[in-house]
């Protein structure tokens, strides 16, 4: 969700944070600001909506100093103001704080640093944090001391958090805490060798210095940063121009560990593409190539180290939010299919309110694209502790998640920035699909023969991917131009194709912002029905799979009450294109397991092309984040 940046070197403050905040605007934001020292004072400028606001103000009002933090802010605790947005400031001006998270007993002590005299200039559950730091530094026995007055403040602080913060008498200094939400340290070049004149100070230097940056995400390191140190939970970090110094909550000192940054700023870039998430599904061929690759040896299944044995596994549970949630529908049907065990799929933010029954012999796998997602998180964290063994199913490899789980299983998509997950979501699947063959073989009930038809069959997958979304772009757009105008879809799917239309769906919903559902067909008649009418669009996704006859009978049952139907099937399909208003033309997958992969890309396009001619952001759309870090 928020986003937070951080920067000390040569180069001018204001205009790094500006883009590395261009760089976490996936996250999702209302408002964004920054604050940055110069000459003993914390400068501040801060702007709702728009990111461009922001900079309109600062070119405006240009800035100086070459130590800032900055912030996109999601909106919790009070409306998309300026006065609500980060950094915000103690009464005394001593202290700047920018903040992801959210801060659970903040009513208790806004009340009880008002009855100190404290006055508040904002409405969030942020400005608690700079005004009970800027009080345990300006006075009692933490005066004066930065990493006392931010450990006494942060044992006062219930909930999860991230923040920075800037302390105005501390120059060439970033202080940053984490519990719970995300936050990274990224070391760049040094600069101003010995007896050569430093940049900053116009001074001849003594000792080298070091460009540091911090951030909510690798991206906003880009392209200033080579190495990555990941924060764990319950640590202070001291950024200077020397480096890093670490310690735990407690005050024992950490020694930090850094990474070479493999991701490119190209990576984070549109290229030719108008927008994120086009580029995104045309991305999917290659993203799929490049899972398949490194799951497959020729002949051969590769099954990576996860660190459990499967073969003694006789229960799953699914951990997964939004999109993830829908893949995890389908890797149910495909382990209980090929590897014949029982496996349930929980809503993560449910899973760990009811106190879970835990059985011997089962596994938790946590779904999550960024590998941040709290409710996936918290639930993971559920499972550890009553001895349940987890496996990661993620994107981002150095996440939270992946650190704290048992095993990992890699989705290897890149970079996905679009808020609406597109080939994360296909590579989930197929990921499912790869760990539920490993989990079968492991058992001893994956024949040579049937490895062999599921190999062959998933090698041919990226090709029939980019065949479908070449040929179904056409009749997308012309049915995008008809019902652009729609207030609200159905999407009817049966089998593997109900998770399809829950995903069409959400799809819908989140770039678009029609009023969109989906339902298994077999259900359509026990109530839903009712919504069709002539000014109803209602898509059918009806490949030729097991349930084809069955989905055509529902076809008959909306034409019969003159709905217009969209139908996702093969371009060859005649009966189907009788039946239909429109048809999107799909490829057929060789195994009948892996079709939803294919019946899911016409509907990405459509509801991309759906919010397009509405005039929506499909990159960012609106109250939506793109990784939820909060619950």
């Amino acid at each position: 969700m928020c986003g937070i940046a951080g920067y000390i070197g040569p180069k001018g403050a204001d205009s790094v944070l500006v883009v590395a905040l261009e760089r976490l605007k996936y996250r999702g934001y209302d408002s964004a600001g920054l604050a940055v020292l110069n000459d003993g004072e914390i400068h501040l400028r801060r702007a709702a909506g728009k990111l461009k606001n922001l900079a309109e103000l600062i070119s405006a009002q240009p800035l100086e100093g070459h130590c800032g933090i900055a912030h996109t802010r999601w909106a919790t605790h009070g409306a998309p103001t300026e006065a609500n947005c980060h950094p915000h400031v103690d009464q005394g001006g001593t202290v700047a704080v920018v903040h992801n998270g959210i801060i659970e007993n903040h009513e208790h002590l806004r009340r009880e640093l008002q009855a100190g005299g404290v006055v508040f200039q904002s409405e969030t559950d942020t400005e608690v944090i700079p005004q009970l730091i800027g009080q345990l530094y300006a006075a009692g026995p933490t005066k004066g001391d930065a990493l006392g007055s931010l450990r006494a403040a942060i044992a006062r602080l219930d909930g999860s958090f991230a923040f920075a913060v800037l302390f105005v008498d501390l120059p060439n200094r970033i202080f940053a805490v984490r519990k719970g939400s995300p936050l990274l340290i990224g070391m760049g070049k040094t600069y101003g060798a010995d007896g050569q004149i430093d940049p900053v100070t116009e001074r001849v230097t003594k000792h080298r210095r070091r460009e540091m940056l911090l951030a909510s995400d690798v991206p906003a390191l880009l392209p200033h940063a080579t190495k990555v140190c990941y924060l764990d939970d319950g640590q202070i970090a001291e950024l200077t121009d020397q480096g890093v110094n670490l310690w735990t909550f407690g005050g024992v000192p950490v020694e930090a560990q850094f990474k070479v940054i493999e991701m490119t700023a190209e990576a984070v870039t549109k290229g030719s593409f108008d927008s994120f998430m086009a580029k995104e599904i045309a991305e999917q061929p290659a993203v799929l190539a490049r899972l398949l690759e490194s799951r497959l040896r020729g002949g051969d299944l590769v099954e990576p180290e996860v660190g459990i044995d499967l073969k003694t596994v006789s229960h799953v549970v699914f951990l997964a939010a939004g999109t993830s949630w829908h893949a995890a529908m389908l890797g149910k049907r495909f382990l209980e299919q090929l590897a014949r065990i029982h496996v349930e799929v929980d809503i993560s933010s449910e899973y760990r309110y009811r106190n879970p029954v835990a059985s011997g012999n089962t596994l938790v796998v946590a779904i999550s694209q960024s590998g941040e997602t709290a409710d996936t998180l918290a639930g993971l964290r559920l499972a550890r502790a009553k001895f349940i063994p987890v496996i990661g199913l993620v994107n981002v490899v150095t996440s939270t998640i992946a650190r704290e789980s048992n095993g990992v299983l890699p989705l290897l998509a890149g970079p996905e920035i679009g808020v609406a997950s597109t080939k994360a979501y296909t590579a989930q699947v197929l990921a499912l699909y790869l760990f539920a063959l490993q989990v079968a073989k492991a058992k001893g009930l994956l024949s040579s023969a049937a490895e062999q038809h599921a190999i062959v069959s998933a090698r041919g997958l990226p090709e029939l991917v980019a065949r479908t979304l070449r040929q179904a772009e056409e009749a997308v757009g012309e049915a995008a131009d008809i019902f652009s105008s729609a207030q609200a879809t159905v999407f009817l799917g049966r089998g593997g194709e109900h998770p399809t239309a829950l995903e069409g769906a959400l799809k819908l919903k989140e770039i678009a912002y029609v009023h969109a559902v989906g339902y298994p067909a077999g259900e359509f008649k026990h109530g839903p029905i009712a919504l069709v009418s002539p000014h109803l669009p209602v898509v059918c996704i009806c490949p030729h799979d097991q349930m084809y006859e069955k989905m055509l009978s529902n076809l008959q049952e909306v034409r019969a009450r003159a709905g217009r139907i969209i139908s996702v099937g093969l371009a060859s399909d005649q009966a189907l294109r009788d039946l239909s208003d429109h048809l999107f033309p799909i490829e057929s997958a060789t195994e009948e397991l892996l079709q939803p992969i294919l019946s899911i890309l016409p509907l990405q396009r459509y509801a991309y092309q759906v919010a397009m001619r509405r005039d929506c952001d499909v990159d960012q759309p609106r109250n939506l984040a793109k990784s939820v870090t909060v619950e």
